[in-house]
């Protein structure tokens, strides 16, 4: 495991914070993402601050969405950042669920409230986890950022906390996505003064 990491990073869930949650009717080819979203993720310093997606994805282990579709949605994402100039550096995703059906019905270490796929990130990228942060809408994103050491901020999009699957306080509560890069962006830049 990586050690004393010199990186810092910002991790965020997808549904509920930087896109809107699944519809019946989905266009997984074309996501919709918050207003504002995307030009917040432009105000992240790629210099200082690395950019990961770290989303638990229940949808397909409870049998409600296919795994190809999943990855569908997940190359127009990523194609998204890419044509918006927002340098992603990895997507972590966790299709598993202890209570989903088949070979999807399983614990994993990566599906938070598990700190799997902030481990994973701080030996691939050369992380500091006690410099990174979290945006999350549930209190299991929360919980996730809390046990990983990292910054957390709770948005009040989505889930907005409410639900109630854990009891944990998150460092900062925001309205949206954009107001917490604000803040994220303030604290930082505090802390060099």
């Amino acid at each position: 495991m990586a050690k004393n990491g010199t990186r810092q990073a910002l991790f965020f869930d997808l549904h509920g914070i930087l896109v809107r949650p699944w519809t019946d009717r989905e266009d997984y080819c074309n996501p919709t993402f918050y207003e504002g979203a995307l030009d917040a993720l432009r105000r992240v310093d790629p210099s200082r601050m690395d950019l990961f997606v770290a989303t638990n994805q229940p949808a397909v282990a409870e049998g409600v969405l296919r795994e190809r579709d999943f990855k569908r949605f997940q190359e127009a994402v990523c194609q998204r950042f890419e044509l918006e100039g927002i340098p992603l550096r990895k997507f972590y995703a966790c299709l598993y669920d202890p209570k989903g059906k088949g070979r999807w019905r399983k614990e994993s270490v990566f599906r938070k409230p598990n700190t799997g796929m902030f481990r994973m990130a701080e030996q691939e990228f050369d992380l500091n986890l006690r410099r990174c942060w979290l945006i999350g809408d549930t209190t299991t994103d929360i919980l996730a950022g809390s046990r990983a050491n990292l910054g957390t901020i709770l948005v009040r999009t989505g889930a907005a906390g409410q639900d109630d699957s854990f009891q944990i306080r998150p460092h900062f509560e925001e309205d949206d996505f954009d107001a917490a890069i604000r803040r994220l962006n303030y604290y930082e830049l505090s802390l060099t003064r």
